[in-house]
């Protein structure tokens, strides 16, 4: 059985540089959305319990960045194949299942990462004219975090359907292997 041929330099060097632009804006988004709700929620906890007031922005500020970051989240974890998966009842499954199982699950996240584009676009354009009513922000801005998680999720998954998403590997040992001379616990007999 012959190798598939290589990727032509050109393309693998483009699908690279997107790859890391999309894995940037994603990075970026997330670790800015988490570092203001950290500076938000303790500039509440001051203002609280030091200066005996609270902020009437900072709870709505707070939800807001709360939003951006979860579905952020579910597009790093996709990215990451650190999304939430049935692997013991995939795992009990012959092994042509697992294959179409493998194959499906990336698909149904595309088509939930267009539901989120499609459904938030029309959330945000829908909201554009009202207010919320602490920050005096359109309440599109936090609709607005669907259609883009739904854009990037599209694209991690796409990515991962066609074997285009190399595999991350974690930075740090997991706890539950981290004990485990094998590293592995999935090859443990399951009584």
């Amino acid at each position: 059985m012959s190798q598939p041929a290589p990727p032509h330099p050109v393309a693998a060097r483009m699908h690279r540089m997107t790859l890391r632009t999309l894995d940037g804006i994603t990075d970026v988004l997330t670790t800015t959305a988490l570092a203001a709700m950290v500076v938000v929620i303790s500039w509440q906890v001051f203002c609280r319990f030091v200066l005996q007031f609270t902020p009437g922005w900072s709870s709505e500020t707070a939800l807001l960045l709360l939003a951006w970051l979860a579905l952020l989240g579910i597009a790093t974890g996709i990215r990451d194949h650190g999304h939430i998966a049935l692997g013991v009842l995939v795992d009990r499954l012959p092994r042509p299942a697992r294959a179409v199982i493998g194959r499906l699950a990336p698909a149904l996240m595309v088509l939930f990462g267009i539901y989120l584009v499609q459904q938030g676009s029309e959330f945000t354009r829908l909201m554009a004219s009202s207010t919320l009513p602490a920050t005096g922000l359109p309440t599109s801005v936090r609709y607005a975090a669907m259609p883009v998680a739904g854009v990037l999720i599209t694209c991690y998954s796409g990515l991962h359907l066609f074997g285009l998403l190399p595999e991350r590997q974690p930075t740090r040992p997991d706890a539950a292997t981290a004990n485990d001379p094998g590293g592995d616990r999935d090859d443990e007999e399951h009584t």
